[in-house]
């Protein structure tokens, strides 16, 4: 469990200082979903019921499924995935 929480800090930590890269950013988002998932899974797993399970995994899909769409919209639009050539007025 404490690996767990340990994981959950450095993928924190990465993210905010990580801030270069959209792919970069999205796959560390989704590591940081994935924990809060087993956390969750570890804390259900006990008797309750699972469907808050379920529930959380379908928005962890959405938003997974949304942020590929933002980065292939910026690909598109601004012809790199890099946050420095965003100017996000123009968006």
């Amino acid at each position: 469990m404490i690996s767990f929480f340990l994981f959950f800090l450095i993928c924190l930590i990465v993210f905010f200082k990580n801030y270069s890269s959209f792919l970069n950013s999205l796959l560390i988002l989704e590591s940081i979903s994935l924990v809060v998932f087993f956390f969750l899974f570890c804390f259900m797993i006990s008797g309750f019921s699972l469907k808050v399970l379920l529930y959380y995994f379908v928005f962890i899909v959405c938003e997974s499924s949304l942020g590929l769409s933002i980065l292939v919209k910026s690909i598109k639009f601004f012809g790199s995935m890099s946050f420095r050539s965003m100017n996000l007025l123009m968006f």
